[in-house]
């Protein structure tokens, strides 16, 4: 497995694209805003055979990566990716990248019909392009088999035209998992979503959210997590917090469901719209189960789907609990963490710069009598709750 030490031997990937790579050390590419007369970088495996390789970045940063070449589809620290390829365990921090079709901060577009897998993923930086642009990824068709998960983006991702997303243009037949976006997105066409512009196909989406804003005034189809979502299999346990502004089939979480389910999902953010706005759902023609807005800072109490509730009631555990959630594996509320919303146990969003630290007052002694009967499982998580116990939660235990 070659190992890749400077940016050199990150464009070197370039001339094996079946080959096994990983990371020796972070790599600082802020030299690539030099390289090729200003274009920068070249994308891995923009031509056939593609990349169908493994990267493993072992936990390091490639920082500064720099790529302009707006004339040019198929952008990003790989251009395409293909059957067979796995990418996972690194962070692109303050990319700049700009390209015109399929431009995403990781790959610009991957397709093919075997399993390709990408985990681990952290992006960060300005993203731009004409239409398919993502903060990981532009555009995927994969057919079956494409897993994405553990993946974070933020910054700015704005496309010139259609489908755009926090982390995904649009997608197809994928499974995504404890995904999240911080990104603030910008469209101005159709498409466009906090996370995902466009998913269709049957694909399911699970743990994943939102909070940055999405901005599309003149364009249909947009929403705080999905621009759209058609024939998708199943969305479930996800939460959308950024504002949305669009023009037709506006929701808080979705834009339009044509076709598939939303389950125990909620939204939060400020909705503006002219035809179609919903606090959860702009347009929905299927099935939305347990999914909640805030009526108060969405500004609307009318949606296509899913429950209105007040702000006290949206930071209340049995406003959920009530309707079935897991709030042993899944999720947690504790009225400070995300606002006093829910959030989930594996990954709690990181507060605003200037938000206010409350100190939670722990009890001075925790004696073994407060834990001598907690069952230990393997996935379980051992935490102090608000009142300073001790408490033990997964799948198979439980404080007695």
């Amino acid at each position: 497995m070659p190992a890749i030490t400077d940016v050199n031997d990150l464009q070197a990937m370039e001339n094996d694209l079946a080959g096994s790579y990983w990371l020796a050390n972070d790599i600082n590419a802020a030299i690539t805003s030099t390289w090729n007369g200003g274009a920068g970088f070249i994308p891995i495996g923009r031509g056939a055979p593609y990349f169908t390789g493994t990267f493993d970045g072992k936990g390091y940063t490639i920082s500064d990566l720099f790529i302009n070449r707006p004339a040019t589809d198929y952008v990003g620290l790989f251009g395409i990716i293909y059957e067979g390829a796995v990418i996972t365990d690194v962070t692109l921090a303050d990319v700049d990248i700009t390209g015109d079709d399929c431009v995403g901060g990781l790959v610009g577009y991957i397709w093919g019909n075997a399993a390709i897998t990408i985990t681990d993923i952290i992006v960060s930086g300005d993203l731009n392009g004409n239409r398919d642009v993502g903060g990981l990824i532009g555009e995927d068709y994969t057919i079956s088999g494409l897993t994405i998960s553990g993946c974070q983006t933020s910054g700015t991702v704005t496309s010139l035209n259609d489908y755009v997303g926090g982390l995904i243009g649009a997608t197809y037949f994928s499974t995504i998992s404890r995904c999240s976006s911080s990104a603030t997105v910008v469209g101005a066409g159709w498409w466009a979503g906090g996370l995902i512009g466009h998913f269709w196909g049957t694909g399911t989406l699970a743990e994943s959210y939102a909070s940055g804003n999405v901005s599309n005034p003149l364009g249909d189809y947009v929403g705080g997590l999905i621009g759209r979502a058609s024939e998708v299999g199943n969305i479930t346990d996800c939460y959308a917090r950024g504002a949305v502004t669009g023009d037709d089939s506006v929701g808080g979480f979705i834009g339009e469901l044509a076709a598939g389910s939303i389950n125990d999902s909620y939204s939060t953010g400020l909705v503006t719209g002219n035809t179609n706005v919903g606090g959860f759902c702009g347009l929905n023609s299927d099935t939305i189960t347990n999914c909640f807005w805030d009526t108060a800072t969405s500004g609307t109490a009318v949606s296509d789907g899913g429950t209105g509730k007040t702000t006290s009631q949206m930071q209340r555990k049995s406003t959920f609990t009530d309707a079935g959630w897991d709030f042993i594996i899944i999720w947690a509320i504790n009225g400070i963490t995300n606002a006093g919303y829910p959030f989930f146990w594996t990954m709690p969003p990181e507060p605003p710069p200037d938000a206010p630290r409350r100190t939670v007052a722990v009890q001075d002694k925790i004696t073994l009598e407060s834990i001598r009967n907690v069952e230990m499982a393997a996935g379980g998580r051992f935490y102090i709750n608000e009142e300073g116990k001790a408490v033990y939660k997964s799948r198979y235990a439980r404080n007695l």
